[in-house]
């Protein structure tokens, strides 16, 4: 007896965390019949959600990402979630319940997942972090959906590493509601990760997809990759001038009068800090050229990799096989046939106060033809319910309350016959 109440003392003062574990898989990933990989979970209490939970994922692909100081994690709500830690182990992911996500009454739960350089709680939370408008998870919870978010460890994480996170949640959350199937709305580089997996596009190893997806929204998506800061190398003076955390395509430049170097910040080699950005790297001046605007140096010599007036650059091919090709790569693998696509698009090109792409229709980051490049996706059956236009910039997409709304509308639409 006395064992028993001692034990029972130790299960009291033990902290919240706990191993949820399935039979081990045959092979890494496989998981049980919810799909749970091994998972050690951490509830950590905060006021912008009805609760987060630290998920710690046991899988031999995951592991530490390097950071550089400036792609750290700055707010003090995520370093705290991440166990006080700026730079965790991709190992960790945060899976944020929303305010009122247990009132829901649809069975298809919803999980949001964010793009580069920032966090769900900049992103989807019910008040996201400096904006003016409700965020995404509180409309959904108001439109009667459990309403779900992640948060990456590494805000430009390698995209293999970032769809098992986007597993492992999809797992917890099937475990903790029961659904058979969620859907997925990802913004931007979130959609690549999210793709890997409903493609089974990763390397061996990695997780199959369980079909437990119903419906995956993207958000500004580059389906078909992105080479703005090729395209327009004067991107590299924006991101320098702004100590904006996203990677440069010049290695080397003239800067008021001298000539410096970054190399911790540059796009290309296999330590980078931004790994998952040089694997959304594609050529599009086949199809879109090259910008001929005017005041935008070096553009020749920066795409093709050389010395120009003012730059020296490894190139747009450097980038691209630095990051394994990985949009030619995943365009080789169609998303699961049981898995129902809509598409929205952004068309303002009015971007942190400057005009961003000029070749095409454009969010100022990301050209609607790549958004919409979704052809390779459908191969193996995979319906494309709806490809949508609004006159929304790329971040905007994330939290316009246009963009929120149509994300509810595409949510609703019936599933149609097979």
């Amino acid at each position: 007896m006395k064992k028993l109440l001692l034990l029972a003392l130790l299960l009291a003062l033990a902290p919240s965390s706990a191993v949820v574990a399935g039979p081990r898989p045959k092979a890494p990933g496989q998981g049980d019949a919810f799909g749970d990989e091994r998972l050690t979970i951490t509830e950590v209490q905060e006021e912008r959600w009805a609760k987060t939970e630290r998920l710690e994922v046991d899988h031999p692909l995951l592991g530490q990402e390097r950071f550089i100081p400036l792609v750290e994690h700055k707010l003090p709500e995520v370093v705290a979630a991440f166990g006080g830690d700026a730079s965790p182990s991709s190992k960790l992911v945060l899976l944020h319940y929303a305010k009122g996500w247990e009132t829901g009454t649809n069975p298809v739960p919803v999980l949001l997942v964010h793009g580069a350089g920032v966090t769900a709680y900049h992103s989807w939370a019910d008040k996201p972090i400096e904006q003016p408008y409700e965020g995404l998870a509180a409309r959904l919870v108001r439109s009667g959906r459990k309403t779900f978010a992640l948060t990456f460890a590494h805000p430009h994480g390698d995209n293999v590493m970032q769809a098992e996170a986007v597993a492992a949640c999809l797992a917890r959350i099937r475990r903790v509601t029961g659904a058979p199937k969620v859907d997925l709305v990802a913004w931007s580089k979130g959609g690549v990760s999210t793709r890997c997996y409903l493609s089974d596009a990763g390397p061996e190893g990695s997780t199959r997809y369980r079909g437990d997806v119903r419906r995956y929204v993207m958000l500004g998506t580059p389906n078909g990759g992105v080479d703005i800061s090729f395209a327009f190398p004067n991107l590299n003076y924006w991101i320098l001038q702004h100590e904006n955390p996203a990677p440069l395509s010049w290695t080397r430049f003239m800067y008021f009068g001298a000539w410096i170097e970054k190399p911790e910040q540059v796009i290309y080699g296999p330590g980078s800090a931004f790994p998952g950005q040089a694997q959304m790297v594609a050529r599009l001046d086949g199809k879109w050229g090259r910008t001929k605007a005017e005041g935008q140096f070096d553009v020749d010599a920066t795409y093709d990799g050389t010395k120009g007036t003012v730059s020296v650059s490894l190139g747009i091919d450097r980038a691209i096989k630095d990051g394994g090709d990985f949009i030619a790569n995943l365009k080789k693998k169609p998303v699961a046939p049981d898995v129902e696509l809509c598409v929205l698009a952004g068309t303002s090109p009015w971007i942190m106060n400057l005009v961003g792409e000029r070749r095409g229709p454009n969010d100022g980051l990301i050209l609607v033809g790549s958004v919409f490049d979704t052809d390779s996706m459908t191969k193996r059956g995979a319906r494309v319910l709806r490809k949508d236009l609004r006159n929304i910039n790329h971040f905007a997409l994330a939290y316009d309350p246009r963009a929120n709304e149509w994300v509810t509308q595409v949510l609703d639409l019936p599933s149609p016959a097979r």
